[in-house]
């Protein structure tokens, strides 16, 4: 009978070394999804700026918001829509209404939303009002980490594409990197 080669002992470092790329990947992956909720609220400019993007403004916010917002408003979006033209009419129009009924108009005063919509013409469907302090974003509703960045209305979520994109990008590197692996274990066989 003929007699087989003696086993040698297999070393495991090539997986081991595997699992701790994986590993590490998925803790980067993980703290790059929760980083956006860990980073500091949302100042109310940006939020005043989400909330008109739709061509109106919905939501109640600060006159300092709006001075803000117009400060800040990028130059794209100045030139190439009505953005600069309808925070300020929303803020010369309250604060005309402020003065009318005889109240004194603050950098703290809250400027309600407009009934009729901006350049949209939305009409005059009622709104909700909400006080913005600054803090976290109407439109996020409590939902914190990626479910909150996932509102593909807003201008500053997170693409839905590019997600879907990158998650498959990172499927054929790990079936790339898991068949180069096989390649080299079955190479490494004696008699192969």
């Amino acid at each position: 009978m003929p007699r087989r080669p003696a086993l040698r002992p297999r070393t495991v470092t090539l997986p081991a070394r595997l699992l701790a790329v994986l590993l590490v990947a998925c803790a980067f992956v993980a703290a790059t999804v929760h980083a956006p909720a860990a980073l500091a609220a949302t100042p109310c400019w940006k939020t005043l700026l989400n909330d008109w993007y739709d061509g109106r403004i919905d939501q109640s916010y600060s006159v300092h918001c709006y001075h803000d917002a117009l400060k800040h408003l990028p130059s794209d979006v100045q030139t190439y829509s009505s953005a600069h033209d309808d925070i300020l009419r929303a803020l010369q129009t309250a604060i005309a209404k402020q003065k009318k009924g005889n109240k004194t108009v603050g950098n703290n005063t809250l400027v309600p939303p407009q009934r009729s919509g901006g350049s949209s013409g939305g009409g005059d469907t009622p709104t909700t009002t909400t006080t913005v302090t600054g803090t976290g974003s109407p439109g996020n509703k409590g939902n914190g980490g990626l479910a909150g960045q996932l509102n593909p209305s807003s201008p500053s979520s997170l693409p839905v594409p590019l997600l879907v994109l990158g998650g498959l990008a990172l499927l054929l590197v790990a079936a790339g990197a898991a068949g180069l692996i096989a390649k080299r274990v079955q190479a490494r066989r004696p008699g192969a």
